[in-house]
């Protein structure tokens, strides 16, 4: 299973390009936005522009996937299929983590991976990737009360905790948290310049430069 999870966007374009093994150019990514359904009409509209716009400049093509629009597992499958990358956005990370459930994104993701679809995200998107999303509510944009249904499991694709944000002056509280958690071989922190890419072979913290 491949994976490229960071604090913000995508510090390390070349890294990336390496772990799809061809130029971003050649590449197709599904956006997965629901951590940022708590936006409405035309924010929410103009945020996934921006992303999309981003991806769009690296040479990527963009294939938007709201996961509000699906009941099923296997109809939800078809429409990742032909994406080389699967990215899901930062946000609320209980609205993701909700979404990802009730879509049945979960039942999906560990096969999608094992057919050589890499899952990628930034903030949220990279904490659902891990073991666990509780206690991140201590930020004051993740209020799990936001979601429908509070999760506070990970997809489990690591057996790590990714903690984002690390040198962010806004998470201090958060960290203070990490800080105190007696398990701190399962934490992976990244920075808002670093990004953790997992392989066969491991897991390596990379940074822009």
């Amino acid at each position: 299973m491949k994976l490229y999870l960071s604090s913000i966007d995508i510090p390390t374009p070349s890294d990336l390009s390496g772990l799809l093994g061809k130029a971003l150019a050649e590449t197709t990514v599904a956006l997965i936005p629901n951590a940022k359904d708590y936006y409405a009409g035309r924010a929410w509209d103009f945020t996934i522009g921006q992303r999309v716009s981003l991806f769009e400049s690296l040479g990527m093509k963009v294939k938007v996937v709201d996961l509000r629009d699906y009941n099923s597992a296997d109809v939800l499958k078809q429409q990742f299929e032909p994406c080389d990358l699967i990215w899901a956005m930062g946000g609320n990370t209980f609205m993701l983590r909700h979404q990802m459930h009730r879509s049945g994104f979960d039942d999906i993701i560990e096969d999608l991976a094992e057919r050589g679809v890499i899952y990628g995200g930034d903030s949220a998107g990279a904490l659902v990737a891990g073991a666990s999303i509780g206690g991140i509510n201590l930020e004051s944009s993740d209020e799990p009360q936001f979601a429908e249904e509070i999760m506070e499991d990970g997809l489990g694709l690591v057996p790590y905790i990714i903690v984002p944000h690390v040198d962010n002056a806004e998470f201090t509280e958060v960290m203070k948290m990490v800080d105190a958690r007696p398990d701190q071989d399962k934490i992976i922190r990244l920075k808002d310049s670093q990004a953790v890419i997992f392989n066969d072979k491991g897991y390596k913290v990379v940074e822009a430069k």
